[in-house]
């Protein structure tokens, strides 16, 4: 060891065990990365702890992951495979451990070390390992390599380090685990492409409200059948966030599977209110169904049914806007739920528009908390003859955009179909 690492060697009693700890809770409570936190552990350490400081993690497929920090200020990261319990029992039982002791690391462990990990460490002659415990998990271990033995005072402020350390990466792994869940269940629940299907046009639009989540209570799917027809929705459950979003996805997955044995939206939107209903939950959902039961030369019949949503609107080529009003109760609040169906034709230019009460609903407008509301909506979509599907949706997203004028927003859903 040089003259330059020697006068370094670590001395926690030189520096102030209140004052060093301090600095350790300041500097790792802002992270909620792992690799961010593993490598600030690391840094801080190194010199104060060991002259080298490796925090080591388990990782995927056999191997350990980790970061290293040396006197020098360099830093170093990698991955190892690792170790069995057989070969090197005092670094397994450490990443098992759920108590902050120190354990010294026989010459023989640390040579079994594969690769450039063993090449940071075999050169001191004191290695010293110690769990970094969370809530009674092990997320990994800190190992120090020093030049001399830690003496007990020192011991005792290692342990407190790695009580911080370890509480700081379980709180980054944890918050690891809840982002792949999240991102997930967003994967799973985000609308699909939509389908090409032969003379029929279509185009979606979905603006979750703002959170953690990229999806939420509003939602469409577009599904076609093997005789050339195809079954459409679009629905809006009670609420935003991940509680909505996952009855989202059961509506979803139920009527997935029901489209294959039902086709009449009337008959659908009941066994939809059966499940809900079934699962317990408190939460309920708007609905409209819709199904291309017929096709012609530039044109189509759909059959329409609703649940208790906004009724759904048709643009004539001719400008006109009607709104066709279904009956129908909320789905998954009582099991006498009733519910209407209706028949309409679409003619080559004509669009049919569903939407979700996240478009009439918006507040903003000149007072700052004035209703979008339906009329408005009826006046923009008159404006749109002979406008391209998803040109017609962009322009009513942006009209919404700018009524709410930074205030926060519902979530948002348009489905339009039209002939060819």
């Amino acid at each position: 060891m040089t003259d330059a690492a020697a006068s370094a060697r670590p001395a926690v009693a030189r520096q102030g065990d209140a004052a060093f700890l301090a600095e350790v809770g300041g500097r790792l409570c802002g992270s909620l990365d792992v690799g961010v936190t593993a490598t600030a552990v690391a840094e801080l350490a190194s010199p104060v702890l060991g002259e080298r400081a490796v925090v080591l993690l388990p990782a995927s497929r056999g191997r350990w992951e980790w970061w290293c920090h040396v006197l020098d200020g360099k830093s170093s990261h990698g991955k190892v495979r690792r170790l069995t319990p057989s070969v090197a029992p005092v670094l397994a039982r450490a990443m098992f451990a759920t108590q902050t002791t120190v354990r010294r690391v026989p010459r023989a462990e640390v040579e079994a070390i594969p690769g450039s990990l063993r090449d940071v460490l075999v050169e001191h002659p004191e290695i010293c390992v110690v769990p970094l415990v969370a809530d009674e998990d092990t997320p990994g271990v800190l190992i120090l390599a020093r030049g001399e033995t830690l003496a007990e005072p020192d011991e005792n402020v290692v342990c407190e380090f790695a009580v911080r350390a370890g509480a700081a990466l379980g709180a980054a792994a944890e918050h690891g685990r809840q982002r792949a869940a999240i991102e997930g269940l967003e994967t799973t629940l985000h609308p699909a492409e939509l389908p090409s299907v032969p003379g029929a046009r279509m185009a979606a639009l979905y603006r979750p409200a703002d959170g953690p989540l990229r999806v939420g209570g509003d939602f469409y799917d577009v599904h076609p059948r093997s005789d050339g027809t195809l079954l459409f929705l679009l629905g809006d459950v009670c609420g935003n966030g991940p509680e909505a979003a996952a009855l989202t996805g059961s509506i979803r997955h139920a009527l997935s599977a029901l489209h294959l044995v039902e086709q009449e939206p009337q008959r659908l939107l009941d066994l939809v209110n059966q499940a809900l209903l079934a699962t317990g939950r408190s939460r309920f959902a708007s609905l409209v169904i819709g199904s291309l039961v017929a096709r012609g030369a530039d044109t189509m019949r759909l059959a329409l049914g609703s649940g208790g949503h906004p009724s759904p609107l048709v643009l004539r080529r001719d400008g006109r806007v009607e709104e066709v009003i279904i009956p129908g109760m909320l789905v998954g609040v009582t099991a006498a739920a009733k519910f209407g169906q209706e028949l309409i034709e679409l003619n080559r230019g004509d669009v049919c528009l569903l939407y979700t009460d996240g478009i009439s609903e918006a507040r903003g407008g000149p007072s700052g908390d004035e209703m979008y509301d339906e009329h408005r909506l009826h006046e923009l979509l008159a404006g749109c003859v002979g406008m391209p599907l998803d040109a017609i949706l962009a322009k009513i997203n942006s009209s919404v955009r700018e009524w709410l004028g930074g205030n926060d927003h519902d979530d948002i859903a348009l489905l339009a179909i039209q002939p060819y």
